[in-house]
This record gives C-alpha cells, structure tokens and sequence, in this order.
C-alpha cells in the first residue's frame, strides 16, 4: 500500500472514530481500536454480508460475544441473526426454503478491518466459499440418541435402555441434514416435564424424529404431535399442496396463453416421483399427458414454494414458480 493511501485510510479511520487515540511511531502512526469499535465495525460488516443483505432481519440482530485476540487491536465478534430463508449468501434465482433462520456469524476485526467473517461455522462471508462439516451417520445417530435422552420428556420418565433407531434418512440438503427416527418407552403418558400433573400409571410408547445437522440438533418432535425443541405442541397450519399449485398453473397458462388449448385440469396425468430415493429434502415430480409434461420441485419445508416447468410437444415450453398464497410468477 502506497504512503499516498496509508494516508487516506488513517483519516478515513480518524473521521469515523474520533475517539481514537492515535500514537505517533517511527514509521507510521498507529490507531489503538476499543472494544466498542470493534463491535460497531463487526456489525457494520455483518449488514453489508453476502448472507444478511440478501434476507437478514434487520431488528434480530444481536451481540453474542466479543473476545479479545493475541494480536494488537484485534477482536472476535460474534452476532446472531435471523433470515427469511435457509441457506447463505446471495441466493438470488436459487430456489430457498421459506422459513425464519437462525444465524450465527463471528467476525475478527483487526485494526479496523474485517480479516475473517465465518456464519454457523460453514459459510466464509469473504470468499462466499461453504466450508463443509463433516458428520457421519453414526455421529448424527449418537448426537439425536443423546439429545432425546437428555431432553424433558425422556429424562421425566423415560425407561432406561428402552430408546432404540429405526430409521435414519440422509437428505438432499447443504449442509447435510439426517433424519434419526427414534423409539423409546415412558412410564406415564403426555410430554415435556410433567413435574405437578396428575398421571396415569400407563407404560406409553413414543416415536421421535429428530433432525442433525452440522454437528446439531435442529429439530426434533414425537408422535408427531410435541415439539420437543421448543417444548409445545407441533404447530399445524394448513399449506397449499403441490396438486392445487398443479391446478393454479394450468388455469394461469389457460388464460394466458393461447398454445394451451389442449392443457386441462381434467387430464388424466401420469404421475412419476423423479426424487432420488432415500433423499428427503427435495421433491420432484412429473406429470405427463395428452403431450403435455410439468415437472415440480420443491423443497420439504413448512410452506414451500413451487416451482414449476412446464413442456408440450410443439415446442411449447413455461417455467414458474407458485407462493403459497397461490401468486404465479413466470421465470422464464
């Protein structure tokens, strides 16, 4: 760096923070940063990410931790906040989950500049590179078989060497997500600390799925009834489901476009599921008939969106996507 912009930048520093305390030295003077800087420079730097300006929520965002690095006026700051979707950076044109998210993002700020900025430990907000964790699916296993056993309906009453695996399914997700469905025996019925209530003397059987990822548990809910995550009943909601999102398109193209004589709600589709087994976090289906062909994908998340495309064999061709409030909005 030239003295000419060494120059500029200690202004720059001086006009922003006038409350630097600035020591002269043989070569170059040097800026002494506080803790509170560091934090406004973090914060400043976490607004302008590749991940929080896409979706973040502006009034979520919140101080963790702030630690102080073996290094001259260098500090570990870490923010959390919450997006509007999963995922990191600019996930423009990407199809994304529509569901609140939970981040946490660690900035290091050295002499008044951002040197490393990582969020969940995965996604480097610099180079805009995922940096993969690995969990294997005995750890994902042992991690979902802990946390159960140490939660509030297990560690009530739960009978001791009664919690068993049935199934785990690896889903088409980044990060890796694994699906641990889980057995286990309680000695009285109902969920969560019971501590107060009165119980019938029933052995009741239960059946958890719970979801790990990155070295986490995310979610976790029994008898598909108690969300043991958040210790409540499972919120139910109704969604549109992809046969009604199916409907809406066609009628969107019927009126729209003069090519889709032939394409009718009352066609009778053949209907294939084009989902790589065993990969749960994504659907894709196709329906085809009277030479028409429409393929839906969505992700297996409360409230997806569809997308859609849509192919007839005159060369025809549409591609969409359908919100749950039933809004079409063409891509193509």
């Amino acid at each position: 760096m030239s003295k000419t912009i060494n120059t500029i930048v200690a202004i720059a520093l001086v006009s922003l923070f006038p409350a630097l305390t600035i020591y002269a030295g043989l070569n170059a003077p040097t800026v002494e940063f506080s803790e509170g800087q560091a934090i406004i420079i973090a914060t400043d730097y976490l607004k302008g990410s590749p991940t929080f300006s896409f979706d973040g929520i502006e009034d979520t965002i919140e101080l963790a931790d702030v630690d102080t690095i073996r290094m001259p006026n260098t500090w570990s700051v870490t923010l959390k906040f919450d997006s509007r979707h999963a995922g990191y950076g600019n996930r423009a044109g990407e199809m994304v989950a529509q569901v609140i998210t939970e981040h946490t993002m660690v900035i290091m700020v050295s002499n008044g500049e951002v040197i490393s900025a990582i969020t969940d430990d995965v996604f480097d907000e610099i180079t805009e590179i995922l940096q993969p964790v690995d969990t294997s699916l005995e750890e994902a296993e042992q991690l979902a078989l802990d946390w159960l056993m140490a939660a509030p309906t297990f560690s009530f009453d739960g009978i001791e060497g009664s919690m068993s695996i049935i199934d785990t399914v690896l889903a088409e997700s980044y990060p890796v997500q694994y699906f641990v469905t889980i057995s286990f025996t309680c000695a009285q019925p109902g969920y969560g600390d019971r501590t107060g209530e009165v119980l019938a003397q029933v052995i009741t059987e239960h059946t958890a799925k719970v979801v790990v990822s990155s070295g986490e548990v995310r979610s976790a809910v029994i008898d598909d009834t108690w969300d043991e995550f958040n210790q409540r009943e499972k919120i139910s909601s109704e969604i549109l489901p992809p046969e009604e999102a199916l409907n809406i398109v066609i009628e969107y193209l019927q009126e729209n476009y003069d090519e889709t004589e032939t394409l009718d709600v009352d066609i009778e589709w053949s209907i294939a599921n084009l989902t790589p087994e065993n990969l749960v976090g994504a659907s894709t289906i196709e329906y085809s008939g009277n030479g028409w062909t429409i393929t839906i994908h969505y992700p297996v998340v409360w409230k997806p969106n569809y997308s859609f495309k849509v192919e007839h064999t005159s060369g025809f061709t549409w591609s969409g996507t359908v919100d749950q409030s039933g809004s079409v909005t063409e891509t193509e």
